[in-house]
């Protein structure tokens, strides 16, 4: 866009004293190399499981965002939402922090005008047959980039070495992180990660994920994506979901000058599909409603401030000229864009499907790209982004950390019924119900007078009287009952987070450390 502006002016710069040329369009962006044009069309075809794709060359074309700042800007986010979370005590606060540091050295060093596109890739469904806690081992990121970009083994490079900076610096504190080269894989690997991470380089292409996942996504058949239609719009991000029997779904912008926003859902339950209709066709409702009032309100003002200026003696003629010719809808919809857009906006549903699109105009997208290239904007609303986002993304930390203790009282209530049901009484010991959480443990947890402490690098054990003092027992018989204890310090201040389970099987919070 900004090469075609360029030799526009240069033309009209020339005048008529020479018959103009047309300049020649901008040349297309090289082709990606078949291993990377083969792991984004995975991406995008239709499959099991889901993925996030994100076009850096389609965005730098509408002149939205340039492939170096964006870069950029990402790493920044990276190391402000990072910086945010170091706070506390252990080994994890410490990750953070350098984490945040990693972050800024790449966003005042790096250079990344070869990244091409990014991608997150979960090729199966085993997460929603298995848990969530199998995508450690699914998720798969790739960054395409240019074959012959110089910067890009420069890049690698710089990374690995921050990389070992960092687990260096952990390993002397004895989180034992550190970095290892598996054939052509870069590793980081410890005790604080459970499992290695490697990046893996490939013609043109970076993966991302642990050794088991990459390994697993290459051997995965190649895909059959849909052939591209000649003069069909390049996708700017996509992101496709699969949920098996429960649906499948896809919300794609897309767009050369004009972005065009569209959402599909197939093959999802008839009342889901029917409550995400309600929703929409409400809040359209809602919009046309509100949108009526302002301008019915907005006419109303500027009758009253016409008729005052055409009465005003002193007012330039220039001014009430100006005034008389103004509109209502000029005033709340300038250039028509809101107007386009909701003409534009289209939705339909069938008892299992549920489509809606919508198109932003050229012209809205043109003032959108200019004001970014101006600089601070995408700073500021990184900076509401995270004001939001930090604090309920460290509350939904905690909360993922709880789901340990949930667990793990309810073994511990299994365990005891299996046990009475043997021996008729309830066991006083954690080894003679057979209860053993595993290691890694962040709650410490107790049963009558025992205690089993945590065992997470950087939890703490409460002296005594701890949290389930006097919370804990364990009755003679099916009428006494007992009640088993777990107590957990989330964010080293002065609260505990402490649970308790008995005889009922649901485990009970009396003390929240979250809030």
């Amino acid at each position: 866009m900004r090469l075609r502006l360029v030799a526009l002016f240069a033309a009209l710069a020339v005048g008529c004293a020479t018959t103009p040329s047309t300049p020649p369009p901008p040349p297309p962006p090289p082709p990606l190399s078949p291993e990377a044009a083969a792991v984004f069309a995975r991406a995008e075809a239709p499959g099991p499981g889901g993925a996030l794709v994100v076009n850096l060359d389609a965005f730098e074309d509408l002149g939205l965002a340039g492939k170096g700042p964006t870069m950029d800007q990402l790493a920044g986010m990276a190391s402000t939402v990072m910086a945010q979370l170091s706070v506390g005590e252990g080994s994890e606060a410490r990750l953070f922090a350098r984490g945040s540091v990693a972050g800024a050295l790449l966003r005042q060093w790096a250079k990344w005008p070869g990244v091409r596109r990014i991608a997150f890739i979960v090729p199966t469904d085993r997460a929603l047959r298995q848990g969530p806690e199998v995508l450690p081992n699914e998720v798969v990121g790739a960054l395409a980039v240019d074959e012959g970009s110089p910067e890009n083994p420069e890049l690698l490079a710089g990374v690995a070495s921050i990389l070992r900076a960092v687990a260096q610096e952990l390993g002397r504190e004895g989180a034992e992180v550190r970095m290892a080269l598996r054939g052509q894989d870069l590793c980081v690997e410890g005790s604080e990660l459970g499992t290695p991470v490697c990046i893996r380089p490939k013609r043109g292409l970076l993966l991302f994920g642990t050794p088991t996942a990459l390994t697993a996504f290459e051997a995965l058949p190649p895909p059959t994506a849909p052939a591209a239609t000649p003069g069909e719009a390049p996708l700017l991000v996509g992101l496709r979901v699969d949920l098996g029997a429960k649906g499948r779904g896809r919300l794609a912008f897309t767009g050369r000058d004009a972005v065009r926003l569209s959402l599909n859902v197939q093959g999802a339950a008839p009342k889901d599909i029917g409550m995400l209709d309600a929703i929409v066709k409400k809040s359209i409702t809602d919009y046309d409603t509100h949108q009526a009032e302002v301008r019915q309100r907005v006419a109303a003002g500027l009758a009253e401030v016409q008729k005052a200026v055409a009465a005003d003696a002193t007012a330039p003629a220039s001014l009430k000229q100006a005034t008389s010719a103004l509109t209502a809808e000029r005033v709340v919809d300038e250039k028509g864009y809101w107007t386009q857009t909701r003409q534009s906006l289209q939705v339909s549903s069938t008892q299992d499907s549920f489509s809606l699109a919508f198109t932003v105009p050229e012209g809205s997208v043109k003032e959108l790209a200019d004001q970014l290239s101006g600089g601070g904007t995408p700073v500021a609303m990184m900076g509401i982004l995270s004001a939001i986002a930090i604090p309920n993304f460290i509350k939904f930390q905690g909360r993922a950390k709880q789901s340990e203790v949930r667990a793990n009282l309810k073994a511990a209530f299994t365990s005891q019924r299996v046990y009475f049901q043997e021996k008729d009484r309830w066991g006083r010991s954690f080894e003679e119900i057979g209860f053993s959480p595993e290691k890694g443990r962040l709650y410490t947890y107790c049963m009558g007078k025992q205690c089993l402490p945590c065992d997470k690098q950087g939890c703490q054990v409460a002296p005594p009287p701890h949290p389930c003092q006097g919370l804990t027992s364990v009755g003679q018989g099916a009428k006494d009952g007992f009640s088993v204890c777990a107590y957990a310090n989330m964010d080293s201040d002065d609260t505990w987070d402490v649970w308790v389970i008995d005889q009922d099987g649901e485990p009970e919070q009396l003390s929240n450390d979250l809030e």
